[in-house]
């Protein structure tokens, strides 16, 4: 088995792999950088709709009920990655799907034009937060930026044998963009279902589907 999960982080990006059962880590400003596995998890959309909202995002937000739907934003329409700037990205946005573009997925878009320049097969959208709910049973309690949100995720993946990657100290990581990798990474060894589970395609050819570890009893967690 060989899998990479990435997070965007300031530095660029952070990716945890795990190759026949040993993890490893790297650090890069681009994703050609990266030496990815056979399945990639990454958090950041890739296919985009030209007229409407994604299913996916509304799907994702339904498995983090109560609580923590915040953390799936609603990714921007095709015609974004090619508009210069973010009030004609926000009109067109609310013109022609009825929601206005965030600035947090405004500010995201050099990352998804990256992650879409570089895909390949292997590479799928997923989400760390619904990783984690799927992996116990339950949206995260507490934000994954205090304390106790730390250690709740970090819990997780020690049981999992995930070195604690999250007490290195590189520039421009952050604490939880090495817990959300190790997630995505751990998630990618597990069996996988798909949220919608017809695997729509926008329309020029990329996934506007995600891929999550298939969700657990009590009785099957480790």
């Amino acid at each position: 088995m060989d899998v990479t999960g990435i997070d965007a982080a300031k530095a660029g990006w952070v990716a945890v792999s795990i190759k026949d059962g040993q993890f490893s880590w790297m650090v890069a400003s681009s994703l050609s950088e990266i030496e990815l596995g056979t399945t990639i998890y990454i958090d950041m959309p890739i296919g985009l709709e030209q007229d409407k909202r994604r299913l996916v995002d509304q799907l994702l937000r339904t498995e983090l009920k109560p609580g923590r739907t915040s953390s799936v934003f609603n990714a921007p329409l095709l015609a974004a990655l090619e508009q210069s700037d973010y009030q004609t990205a926000n009109d067109h946005s609310k013109q022609q799907a009825g929601l206005g573009l965030s600035k947090q997925a405004w500010y995201l878009l050099p990352k998804i034009r990256q992650v879409r320049t570089h895909y390949q097969a292997g590479m799928m959208e997923s989400h760390p937060e619904v990783c984690f709910a799927r992996l116990t049973g339950h949206p995260a309690r507490y934000n994954k930026r205090t304390a106790e949100g730390l250690a709740e995720r970090t819990e997780l993946l020690i049981r999992y044998d995930c070195p604690p990657y999250w007490e290195l100290r590189v520039p421009g990581v952050a604490t939880d963009d090495w817990v959300d990798a190790c997630l995505l990474a751990v998630a990618a060894t597990l069996p996988v279902s798909y949220v919608p589970e017809h695997r729509p395609l926008d329309v020029t050819g990329l996934p506007l589907y995600a891929a999550l570890p298939k969700k657990i009893t009590f009785t099957e967690t480790v």
